[in-house]
């Protein structure tokens, strides 16, 4: 057995009997031990490319990641904006009233306005603070990211509410619509954003470190 191996690896194009099944050279059509008649040589099958197609397909699914959602791209986008509004907000508009002389007339006649800006400004800063770790666990894909994002929202939520109320508590003859539209789209925004964040199953896979 050894020697037909051996002559077989030494005579790669060496044809084979169909008697006895030893392998003869090429150009002899009769085998010398037994007589019989010698067929062609058998190719070997290559498995190579069946074995590397086989592979190749679980690799390349695994390799390919989720695309993410236009909700996972909306999110980025306001813990990007948001800290830079508000810091906007604190710079242009609440700190000039606060300390600014010409609107100082306006506060001694209104005292409860100054307390309500000293309490945008604490909450807006603490907004900002909140949003830039929000930013850092989501670009890391932290696990404790959707819950820390649905306490965020839902305390933007109530931080409009209030100031909604306290404006129109203190303006009561002023106009009260422009005043709730944005609590309103932020109330339709919240309604629809922390249902995505406890159902949805990328939110799941994305966020599982």
């Amino acid at each position: 057995m050894d020697g037909i191996q051996n002559n077989r690896a030494r005579n790669p194009m060496s044809f084979m009997c169909k008697r006895c099944g030893l392998h003869v050279p090429e150009g002899v059509r009769t085998c010398s031990m037994c007589g019989g008649a010698v067929s062609a040589p058998q190719p070997v099958p290559t498995t190579t490319s069946a074995t590397s197609s086989t592979f190749a397909a679980p690799i390349s699914a695994a390799s390919r990641q989720p695309v993410p959602s236009k909700w996972l791209f909306v999110i980025g986008i306001s813990l990007v904006v948001s800290p830079l509004l508000r810091l906007n907000a604190i710079v242009s508009f609440e700190v000039p009233r606060l300390y600014g002389e010409s609107f100082q007339p306006f506060l001694s006649s209104h005292p409860g306005y100054s307390s309500l800006l000293y309490f945008r400004v604490a909450m807006n800063t603490l907004l900002i603070v909140s949003a830039l770790c929000l930013n850092f666990f989501f670009y890391t894909r932290r696990k404790f990211f959707p819950p820390m994002m649905i306490a965020y929202v839902a305390t933007t939520f109530l931080f409009l509410l209030a100031d909604t109320g306290a404006v129109n508590s203190l303006f009561p003859d002023a106009s009260t619509g422009r005043g709730f539209i944005p609590l309103l789209r932020y109330f339709i925004w919240t309604g629809a954003l922390i249902p995505y964040l406890l159902t949805s199953e990328q939110i799941k896979s994305r966020f599982s470190r």
